[in-house]
């Protein structure tokens, strides 16, 4: 989900009772079965999410920056988010869409529900180096993501 406002960037990493989805998750794992029985009824994703982790739960990371909140389900979709914002010229949705290879898109990806005051190079800068550094965080914390 997107979120609200405030000025400073800061990241929060929390392991959730029950799995939770992002706008990202969806352009990341593939549901096994889907095409059969839709994606919101998978259990399984290749990649997979990470698991959950017995006595804590699922690992879930929200960075805010720039008065917005950027929700990760795992590192992959980190990976994934920086590899389409550090481009210079982002994508289109068309191709970030063709991507996935089901013609399901483009006004659904991810990027054409991020807030288009957020997409300029100058935000993207910021937004970059927050993701970045929760990552590097989490890295050095040791957290298995």
């Amino acid at each position: 989900m997107w979120g609200l406002e405030v000025k400073m960037s800061t990241w929060k990493f929390v392991h959730l009772k029950n799995r939770r989805k992002t706008p990202i998750s969806y352009w990341v794992h593939k549901g096994v079965g889907e095409d059969v029985k839709g994606y919101s009824q998978c259990d399984e994703f290749d990649p997979p999410f990470p698991k959950k982790h017995v006595l804590e739960g699922y690992p879930f990371l929200t960075v805010t920056v720039l008065g917005f909140e950027i929700e990760f389900a795992s590192s992959l979709e980190i990976a994934h988010f920086l590899s389409v914002m550090e481009q210079r010229n982002l994508p289109t949705t068309n191709y970030l869409s063709s991507l996935r290879g089901n013609g399901y898109g483009p006004n659904n990806h991810w990027l054409s529900r991020f807030p288009s005051k957020l997409k300029s190079w100058a935000k993207r800068e910021k937004i970059i180096a927050a993701v970045q550094k929760a990552k590097a965080s989490l890295e050095v914390l040791g957290y298995d993501f």
